[in-house]
């Protein structure tokens, strides 16, 4: 056990100093003892053992350009390593991690020799290997460009087969490229496809494409109508695994006498385009209140949260008593403020931060985060309201068509974390 320990660790220290061969000639040194050891159940954690051999063996190989050990190195992998691909919420995550590793490989390896039929089948083998219960992470952060790579080799060869699935891979890498830091795009022969006309093209028609943001002058009940539409396409059309809750449009009535009495109350006068929304649609729930990336107009009948009021009122019913008003603020700032803003309606960006949507005396529209861990990005914009110098104001046609702009962008999100088995 020692000897191969220490024949490991060494192999360790020639890989950082990049001495790859030296590397795999401790490595492959350690492997008749590794070997004799599994066979008598000596080892205390036989797969980890294994795997740093692997890794150690998968780095070498790869600096030295020896196709046929790193094939050989992969099935030695996928041997060692069998998953059960219909119950992968107990697979170790070490186990999947060393399988994804090996089917990657030998489909870049088949792509290199030209055989994309079979790089293409091995790259999607590693892409249904989705997240065990012990990973929390997206598992293919480093592989969205390798599979479109991949898929490129296959376009080159057999355009008319595989040109639906390249461009869908550019698609989704390009996806997560805006979503994930660690997600690159940096292969030239990649980036060069982005402004390829026929990949724009594909994109531009893509369903979810078309959908996720509204067009200039959108009206609110377009709006309405794309995240219906959205929710269409991710449920039915690409089989999505969210239940069905989390594809919600609600919507409550809300009559002449429940506005008036608003009104009444707060002294205003509510703007026509929101008094119209009202009548015409109802107060209006879009996803499950209680999920992050819902939108909530407020309802005529709730114990505290009615229809609209004062901006620090409705704040403080909302989330309860927030000190911050109080130490920033003085008593006839606070009042101003009451009565000159009204919030009208949320959307939960996450537990601690929301976007509380209001109009203004004047019948201007806009939006004001407050986060309950970072003030300091909420006081400029209530300073400003003070002081009379709005900014960002727009038509609750905008207001609304951005808002669901929002909420589409995390029901895309939550999908793909689904479709990931990522909770």
């Amino acid at each position: 056990m020692t000897n191969m320990t220490a024949l490991l660790r060494k192999a360790g220290v020639q890989l950082r100093k990049k001495e790859y061969a030296a590397c795999l000639a401790f490595a492959d040194a350690a492997l008749p003892i590794l070997e004799e050891l599994s066979d008598d159940d000596a080892l205390d954690d036989e797969d980890a053992t294994w795997s740093a051999y692997f890794q150690l063996r998968l780095a070498s190989l790869d600096k030295l350009d020896l196709p046929g050990d790193m094939t050989a190195t992969c099935e030695a992998v996928l041997e060692r390593f069998p998953v059960d691909q219909d119950d992968l919420d107990d697979e170790e995550l070490i186990t999947l991690a060393n399988v994804r590793t090996a089917l990657t490989s030998l489909a870049l390896l088949a792509a290199g020799r030209g055989d994309v039929d079979d790089a293409v089948e091995l790259i999607e083998r590693c892409f249904r290997l989705v997240a065990s219960d012990a990973e929390h992470d997206d598992p293919f952060v480093d592989r969205y460009q390798q599979r479109a790579s991949i898929y490129l080799r296959a376009y080159q060869s057999a355009p008319q087969r595989y040109r639906e699935g390249f461009f869908a891979s550019v698609y989704h890498l390009e996806y997560k490229a805006r979503k994930v830091h660690d997600v690159r795009i940096d292969d030239a022969a990649l980036v060069a496809y982005l402004a390829d006309p026929a990949y724009q093209a594909f994109k531009a028609s893509h369903p979810v494409e078309r959908l996720r943001i509204g067009a200039a002058g959108e009206t609110w009940q377009a709006a309405l109508e794309r995240f219906r539409a959205l929710a269409h396409q991710l449920r039915v059309a690409q089989d999505s695994p969210l239940c069905d809750a989390h594809f919600t449009l609600e919507c409550k009535p809300v009559t002449p006498a429940d506005l008036d009495a608003r009104e009444q109350k707060w002294a205003c006068k509510l703007p026509a385009a929101l008094r119209a929304l009202y009548l015409e649609q109802g107060s209006v729930e879009v996803q499950d209140p209680e999920q992050s990336g819902s939108l909530r107009l407020y309802p005529a009948h709730h114990w505290s949260m009615i229809l609209f009021g004062g901006l620090v009122d409705m704040i403080i019913k909302l989330w309860g008593d927030r000190w911050e008003f109080g130490a920033y603020f003085t008593d006839a700032e606070l009042a101003f403020l009451d009565a000159n803003f009204f919030i009208f309606g949320h959307v939960k960006n996450s537990e601690n931060r929301y976007t509380h949507l209001f109009f203004d005396r004047e019948g201007r529209f806009g939006s004001v985060t407050y986060d309950q861990d970072d003030w300091n990005k909420m006081a400029p914009q209530v300073k400003a309201m003070l002081k009379g110098k709005l900014t960002g104001t727009m038509s609750l046609d905008a207001l609304m068509s951005d808002q669901i702009d929002g909420v589409i962008d995390c029901l895309i999100e939550r999908d793909d974390e689904a479709r990931l088995n990522i909770d």
